[in-house]
């Protein structure tokens, strides 16, 4: 099965409690104002990788959890939750999915229900701009941290503090900030507006 995806990063610290293996997939037509990630929105972007061969890159990456975003996470949700299963056969790996539905959306849906299903800890809902806190580990304050197992019940101190720390990933030209925010201050752009 293939998977759509827009990003991925072997060892991120901003997404979730330990050093995490993250991945964002490609597609969302929520469109949020001031998402993330607008380049992941496109339906007909990314890059489509086979789930097993995903699973052994998450494998080999030595990660202690996988966080999922996007785009949207359960317009893929049959192809993500087989990558999870296959990753699960040989290590057992916390799972955090970030979606723009509200959990309630989702139960309705026989497809979504299968990646919920692998998911430990949900945060759900679309991202608000007007709402947006500035607090650690969801984008705005209407959307809610949900454990769906106990994995990560204990770290839920973790979401709502009051920084967002970001991570930069260099990748020959390009730099991948990774983190939650709403929008992205890089450091030229800070500075830039620094000065006006």
């Amino acid at each position: 099965m293939k998977l759509s995806v827009h990003m991925r990063e072997p060892a991120v610290r901003t997404l979730g409690p330990g050093v995490r293996y993250a991945l964002w997939v490609q597609g969302c037509p929520r469109r949020c104002p001031g998402c993330v990630a607008p380049e992941a929105q496109a339906l007909d972007g990314g890059t489509a990788l086979e789930t097993g061969a995903l699973a052994w890159e998450i494998l080999l990456s030595g990660a202690e959890g996988l966080t999922i975003s996007g785009g949207e996470p359960f317009l893929q949700a049959e192809a993500l939750a087989e990558l999870i299963r296959t990753v699960r056969r040989k290590r057992d790996l916390g799972v955090i999915v970030y979606t723009g539905y509200r959990y309630e959306e989702l139960l309705a849906d026989p497809a979504a229900r299968a990646l919920l299903e692998e998911t430990d800890l949900l945060i759900d809902g679309p991202y608000v701009k007007e709402l947006d806190d500035g607090k650690s580990l969801r984008g705005s304050s209407n959307q809610r941290v949900i454990p769906l197992t106990e994995r990560y019940r204990g770290e839920l101190s973790l979401y709502g503090r009051p920084e967002r720390p970001t991570e930069a990933f260099v990748h020959g030209a390009e730099v991948h900030y990774v983190g939650v925010s709403g929008e992205w201050k890089t450091p030229e752009t800070a500075e830039e507006r620094s000065r006006t």
